[in-house]
């Protein structure tokens, strides 16, 4: 009960239109109801799943409204979300694909200071949390670089069918631009991504270095992101990684 309370006493909090609104709650003697505003389009997860991965237009379009969503989480509310992920990432519509940061069971407000609390994805989740360090609001930063990595090329980061294998490739922040996924893909989202899965928190991006990255300020293309440029997005027929 205490955790879905605390879930419900953040979501209360906020209003930002990258975030999904908490629009009523109420309890009986065995259930819980959250009422969500309704996302139609569905996960990023799922979207990228159907088309393999996205451009660097349609990628900046997205990433950047869940990064002014963790902006706000971060700077005018003092919450580190600790569980960004394509899973958490909701389009309102398709193909216009307004996105929001869903899914605050893991959330904490602490301002500035820093938790031990473990908790996340293990495939987004920060080195020092896997390590069980002290760490603060940058674990929002590393989980969206996994993100942005993501989308960009169809998989993310860091992967392995053993646990243990997985965690210690995220500990020691190891990970590649595979050829031939990453060729086309600009220097400048390379660039990027590296400053944010960074494995020392002190050096990471925070949130206004992200969003002053050049690649972040790039003017989009013509038409790169109005309605129909999900199902028209010249996808090469690159093959899916497996690792």
């Amino acid at each position: 009960r205490a955790n879905i309370l605390k879930e419900v006493q953040i979501m209360r909090g906020l209003n930002h239109p990258g975030i999904v609104r908490l629009l009523n709650f109420t309890e009986s003697r065995e259930h819980y109801f959250l009422t969500l505003e309704l996302m139609e389009g569905g996960e990023l997860f799922h979207q990228i799943v159907k088309l393999t991965y996205f451009s660097e237009e349609l990628s900046r379009h997205v990433i950047l409204q869940v990064a002014h969503g963790i902006r706000y989480l971060h700077e005018e509310k003092g919450v580190v979300h600790r569980d960004i992920k394509p899973e958490n990432i909701l389009f309102e519509s398709i193909p216009i694909i307004p996105s929001k940061i869903a899914d605050f069971g893991l959330s904490k407000i602490v301002w500035d200071q820093d938790t031990m609390t473990p908790c996340g994805t293990v495939g987004y989740t920060a080195p020092e949390i896997v390590k069980d360090e002290r760490y603060s609001k940058s674990v929002d930063m590393w989980a969206l670089g996994c993100v942005l990595y993501t989308l960009l090329c169809g998989f993310p980061p860091f992967y392995d069918e053993s646990i243990h294998v997985l965690t210690e490739k995220v500990a020691k922040g190891y990970y590649t631009f595979l050829s031939p996924w990453w060729d086309d893909i600009s220097a400048s989202s390379k660039d990027l991504i590296t400053h944010l899965l960074d494995v020392d928190p002190e050096k990471r991006y925070t949130i206004d270095e992200f969003l002053a990255h050049p690649w972040c300020k790039a003017k989009p293309a013509p038409s790169a992101v109005t309605p129909g440029t999900m199902d028209s997005l010249n996808l090469k027929p690159v093959p899916r990684y497996m690792p």
